[in-house]
């Protein structure tokens, strides 16, 4: 297959090739990744390969290198694996190849590999776990297990993916030397101070829930802005983000924002119920920073999801403005320097703002099943210039069964909050989808299963319930 044989339409003046991006996705129905091609001037997603993997529910992280993917999975017993990426002699991503698998305790939901890059952080259910990194990006010897559970109970502690529900959930690791931990079942978020040159982590501090022990938040997932003194929180049960700061040992609670539109606050609570896993007709999915660019080096938001709990429900996704402090903050008119600057009187000189609710809103097509996951990368500014919003494209999972035809895989486009005086029209700061795959054409591809002795050849193989997918360049 020819990646680059895509041509813009002749009447838009085109002369070269569209230049893709490329994209894996995991699934939770398919024992599968899928490579993908998105083009960002046709708008188009197209099929690379299709790779047999190591069970569902493959969590996706990428090394500093950008030539090997980590993945989680539901198998049993519970692993971690690695990938490498095959590029062709023009830098195309063709093919993924199996680097190792490694067994661990508990089913891991999330998997990180932070700064130095020579560990991986996992964590999921009962238990997390670091292993070290091999030189050709492989997973090591595991050098630390550290447990949500007693000792003495691990043993019959479950340790399938069903602990997800109210066991860890997650792991990210800041800048400034701590790791964080959000566990479901007792709504704390567990805080770590990382040996860089060990990759250990030793617990200094659990976080409860700003609501009390009783609102059985459900924290899920965490993100920590990149001036390592802010954390970001979204809890599954009740719908918030959270925002914390982050200081010597301890967590101080700063503010609460709803994930949800303000017309579905109040119906969405189901009511009194024994599991608060099913007190909402919506449950949080993820979140993730915009990243940094030239003209905005500290991030100028930050995207939350939100799934139906069926596909009665659409899901949502939320995008909060940033100042450049990493608080979240409302809406103001501009303020413009005599220099000519946007001034954020919160954050100081940061983005442009306008006059609009804190938060922008998208529904998205389905309920998004258990997905709804995020990635963004910036993409190339339009207009250019040193004071324009490059913006950014997000890729969106879908495991609604409604999207196994259409829109397994999204790509979103956001332009950003705007340029004063040049779109101050609220309706080009939207979330839009630009790019779906499927597209009503099918799915599948060549497919293989990695083994120690032999590979086996499969038949297009399906592909459906994509989990999480993640930019490779």
């Amino acid at each position: 297959m020819d990646l680059n044989a895509d041509l813009l339409p002749a009447h838009m003046g085109a002369t070269a090739a569209d230049t893709p991006l490329y994209l894996l996705s995991g699934s939770f129905r398919s024992l599968s990744l899928a490579l993908l091609a998105f083009y960002p001037t046709n708008r188009t997603i197209s099929h690379i390969t299709t790779v047999n993997a190591f069970g569902p529910h493959q969590y996706l992280a990428l090394n500093r290198q950008k030539g090997v993917v980590y993945t989680t999975s539901w198998a049993t017993p519970p692993i971690l694996s690695s990938w490498a990426l095959k590029t062709g002699e023009d830098g195309s991503v063709t093919d993924v190849e199996h680097l190792n698998t490694v067994q661990i305790t508990a089913t891991s939901s999330y998997i990180n590999i932070p700064p130095p890059f020579d560990f991986v952080y996992s964590a999921g259910g009962p238990t997390g776990e670091v292993h070290r990194l091999e030189k050709d990006g492989s997973i090591g010897e595991k050098v630390q297990e550290f447990l949500f559970v007693p000792p003495g109970e691990l043993e019959k502690a479950d340790k399938s993916r069903v602990a997800l529900r109210y066991g860890s959930h997650g792991v990210e690791l800041s800048s400034s030397g701590y790791a964080f931990i959000p566990v479901l079942g007792t709504s704390t978020i567990e805080m770590y101070r990382r040996d860089q040159a060990t990759g250990r982590l030793e617990h200094v501090f659990s976080s409860p829930s700003p609501r009390g022990p009783a609102s059985h938040d459900g924290p899920r997932h965490v993100k920590v802005h990149p001036n390592g003194k802010i954390l970001y929180c979204v809890t599954e049960h009740n719908n918030f983000l959270d925002v914390y700061r982050i200081e010597d040992d301890a967590l101080v609670h700063l503010s609460a924002h709803s994930l949800l539109p303000p017309h579905l606050r109040a119906s969405s609570d189901i009511g009194p119920t024994d599991d608060p896993h099913l007190r909402s007709v919506y449950r949080c999915g993820t979140l993730m920073l915009t990243p940094s660019t030239d003209t905005f080096p500290a991030p100028i938001a930050l995207f939350t999801t939100t799934r139906g709990a069926t596909s009665a429900q659409r899901g949502w996704v939320s995008v909060f403005r940033l100042g450049s402090d990493g608080l979240v903050v409302p809406m103001l008119p501009p303020t413009v320097t005599s220099e000519g600057e946007s001034v954020d009187e919160v954050g100081g000189i940061q983005s442009p703002l306008g006059a609009r609710d804190e938060t922008s809103r998208f529904e998205t097509p389905t309920s998004s099943g258990k997905a709804n996951a995020l990635d963004i990368r910036v993409k190339s500014s339009r207009l250019g210039g040193p004071t324009e919003s490059s913006g950014f494209w997000i890729l969106l999972t879908d495991d609604d069964r409604k999207a196994d035809m259409k829109g397994a895989v999204r790509v979103l486009e956001w332009d950003g909050w705007g340029v004063p005086g040049r779109n101050a029209d609220p309706k080009t700061w939207e979330v839009k989808v630009v790019a779906e795959w499927p597209d009503k054409v099918g799915r599948g591809g060549r497919g293989r299963m990695m083994g120690e002795i032999v590979e086996v050849e499969s038949v297009e193989p399906e592909f459906t319930g994509a989990s999480h997918a993640i930019w490779l360049d």
